[in-house]
């Protein structure tokens, strides 16, 4: 008899841990939504790239292929959140954007 009641005690104690356990995970229909409404461009001056996305949550980054005229190298702005914008500037040696592009991240 009092192994019974043992086991019974045991399995409750478990059965109360597993719920608490699954009650501190996020749910996943809780998540974020990715950033939304992005663009990105050349600056003013042709020696960066920015980036901005307008909805959503996360956050955004520039990303800027810059030439030396011989040879390209990619180049990335800070991670910002949304509505902000985000720059990526050319090194000297590599003084013009060409391309521009931007990443995102929940």
């Amino acid at each position: 008899m009092l192994s019974i009641m043992k086991k019974m005690i045991f399995a409750a104690a478990a059965s109360v841990a597993a719920a608490a356990f699954v009650s501190l995970t996020p749910a996943a229909a809780l998540a974020e939504p990715w950033p939304g409404s992005c663009s990105s461009g050349f600056g003013w001056q042709t020696d960066y790239t920015w980036a901005q996305c307008n909805s959503g949550g996360g956050q955004v980054r520039a990303i800027a292929k810059c030439s030396s005229g011989l040879s390209t190298k990619t180049v990335y702005g800070p991670w910002v959140g949304i509505g902000k914008q985000s720059s990526a500037h050319c090194p000297v040696d590599y003084r013009k954007a060409v391309d521009h592009n931007f990443g995102i991240r929940q």
